[in-house]
């Protein structure tokens, strides 16, 4: 009997020693999941990051635009200004030269 209970300490040591490593398996999965929920953390803060400045620059680009578009718009109407005052002078001379031409005939 003596020895039946050697082998069954022997047996519930060797058990003990297993689900001692069990848990030593299971610390270390749980410490490497924190871990990585750590990672997920720090990288899903450093999209966020860059997301707003993505929109930042999307605002800048909008606003560049906005910009470029309102610079265009005078240029084009600045043009169109230097031809209707070159017609404008046209008429002018034209009506000038009508005028002398006017004088002229009733002279």
């Amino acid at each position: 009997m003596a020895e039946d209970s050697g082998v069954i300490l022997r047996h519930i040591s060797s058990l003990k020693d297993m689900l001692d490593k069990v848990n030593e398996e299971i610390e270390q999965n749980i410490q490497n999941t924190r871990e990585i929920e750590s990672e997920i953390v720090k990288h899903s803060d450093t999209e966020k990051e860059y997301l707003l400045k993505e929109s930042e620059l999307m605002k800048g680009v909008s606003i560049a635009e906005f910009e470029l578009n309102g610079i265009m718009q005078v240029a084009v109407l600045e043009s169109e200004l230097q031809y209707r005052i070159s017609e404008y002078t046209d008429v002018l001379k034209d009506i000038s030269n009508l005028k002398a031409l006017f004088s002229s005939i009733n002279s």
